[in-house]
């Protein structure tokens, strides 16, 4: 397991409504939690099953504003250089390819 922390910079004030829109995310294989520093929403995850692409894509689909600090490669390889053994398409509906909402 390589468990490891990414960070989103939420672009409003979170509602009563959005925190439990968030809440849903505990239900989803590979993410351990969630937290809150300042403006940034820190989002704990197992990366052995689970990648960054699709964290970043299951948080918006609960339909906060989020915007990486970092931004995440379509490649092979994520925001820490480490490298993972499968290529995401550049088109279709991959997690990487999904537009904010």
């Amino acid at each position: 397991m390589t468990f490891l922390k990414t960070r989103y910079h939420l672009k409003k004030e979170l509602t009563t409504k959005d925190l439990e829109h968030l809440s849903g995310l505990s239900t989803v294989y590979g993410i351990r939690g969630l937290s809150f520093e300042g403006q940034d929403l820190v989002v704990d995850y197992d990366a052995s099953r689970i990648h960054e692409a699709e964290v970043l894509a299951q948080v918006r689909c609960t339909g906060i504003a989020v915007e990486p600090l970092q931004p995440i490669p379509a490649g092979a390889f994520d925001h820490a250089g480490e490298f993972r053994d499968f290529a995401w398409p550049m088109e279709g509906l991959s997690p990487v390819n999904q537009k904010a909402k």
